[in-house]
C-alpha cells in the first residue's frame, strides 16, 4: 500500500476490537499513530505489539488526560470510547477529533443505540463518523453508511454489521482527513434527536408484558440478544409465576411470533421445542429459556 501524500499523526482512544482494526488500517496506509489511549487490556496489548506509545485510559479522565496532552498529534479518533471527551481532551489535537457512533444520527445518539432501534422496529440502520463537539453525538457528519435491517435481526447481528460498515467506511474517512475536506454536514434537524444514556432500560427491566402484541415482544427479545458478548442493558425475562407456581424469573434466550390467539398471558401449548404464550395480539413462542 502506498504512503499517503500527507502523513498525518493520530491518537486513538477506545476499548474494543474496532479500534484495533482501524489502527491496523492506519498503519497499513502509512499514517503515524502517535499514541493509543487504551480503554481495555486488549487494546493496550495490541499497541504494545506494534511498539506504539500507549497508556491506560480505562479509569477516570482526570487520570489519563495529562498523559494525552503530553503528545502532539493532528487528529484524535474515538473508536469504541463510550464516554464523553472533555474540553481538555478535545483541545489536545491540532486539527480536531472524530468519533465512531454505532447508529444513525440524530435519531439514535448515546449508548446502546442498536438495542433501542430494534425495540422500535426500524427498517434501516447504519453507522456514523462525526466530528466531536461538547454535546453528545451532535457534531457534523463526515461519513455514514446505511443498510436495511434484516428479518430476525438481533443486537448481536446488528453490531456485527455495524463493525463491517465501520471497517468499510474507514478509508473514506481517512481520505477526507488527509485532503482536509472536514467541514462535514450538519445533522438533519427534521429528524427528532434522541440520546440514550447508559442507565436507560426497557420498561419493567425487560419483563415481558403479554398484554402487548407478540411482534413487540419479539423485537424486545431480539434487541436484548447479544450472543456470547456482555449484555450491559438487561435480559428479556418472564415472571415464572406465569409458567408455574415457583417464584422468580426465567430468561428468554430466543422467541418467535406464532399465528395463534388466546387470553393474554395464558399458555396455548407447551412441548420440548417451545412454550407458546398468548399475547395482546398473536402469540409468542418461547423457544429457548435459561435460569
Amino acid at each position: 500500500m502506498t504512503t499517503p501524500e500527507l502523513r498525518l499523526r493520530y491518537a486513538l482512544i477506545g476499548a474494543d476490537s474496532l479500534l484495533v482494526e482501524c489502527g491496523e488500517a492506519l498503519l497499513a496506509a502509512g499514517h503515524e499513530i502517535t499514541v493509543v489511549a487504551a480503554g481495555s487490556p486488549k487494546v493496550g496489548e495490541w499497541a504494545r505489539s506494534k511498539d506504539l506509545a500507549w497508556f491506560d485510559a480505562s479509569g477516570p479522565a482526570v487520570e489519563w488526560e495529562p498523559q494525552l496532552a503530553a503528545y502532539s498529534f493532528d487528529w484524535l479518533l474515538a473508536i469504541t470510547h463510550l464516554k464523553l471527551l472533555s474540553d481538555t481532551a478535545l483541545a489536545t489535537p491540532e486539527l480536531g477529533a472524530v468519533n465512531f457512533h454505532d447508529g444513525p444520527l440524530p435519531a439514535y445518539g448515546g449508548l446502546n443505540a442498536p438495542v433501542w432501534a430494534l425495540i422500535d422496529g426500524v427498517s434501516s440502520y447504519g453507522i456514523t463518523w462525526h466530528l466531536v463537539t461538547p454535546g453528545i453525538d451532535e457534531g457534523d457528519v463526515l461519513v455514514e453508511r446505511r443498510f436495511d435491517v434484516a428479518d430476525g435481526e438481533t443486537s448481536l447481528s446488528l453490531n456485527t454489521r455495524n463493525f463491517e460498515a465501520a471497517i468499510d467506511s474507514f478509508n473514506e474517512l481517512l481520505e477526507l482527513l488527509v485532503s482536509g475536506d472536514v467541514a462535514g454536514r450538519p445533522q438533519d434537524t427534521s429528524i427528532q434527536r434522541r440520546t440514550f444514556s447508559r442507565h436507560d432500560r426497557p420498561s419493567a427491566f425487560g419483563v415481558l408484558d403479554f398484554s402487548r402484541p407478540a411482534v413487540e415482544l419479539d423485537r424486545l427479545v431480539r434487541a436484548l440478544s447479544f450472543g456470547p458478548y456482555p449484555n450491559t442493558v438487561c435480559t428479556p425475562k418472564v415472571a415464572v409465576g406465569a409458567l408455574s407456581n415457583a417464584d422468580g424469573t426465567v430468561t428468554v434466550v430466543a422467541a418467535e411470533v406464532r399465528d395463534a390467539s388466546g387470553v393474554p398471558g395464558t399458555i396455548i401449548s407447551s412441548d420440548s421445542d417451545a412454550v407458546v404464550v398468548a399475547c395482546g395480539e398473536g402469540a409468542l413462542a418461547l423457544t429457548a429459556l435459561a435460569d
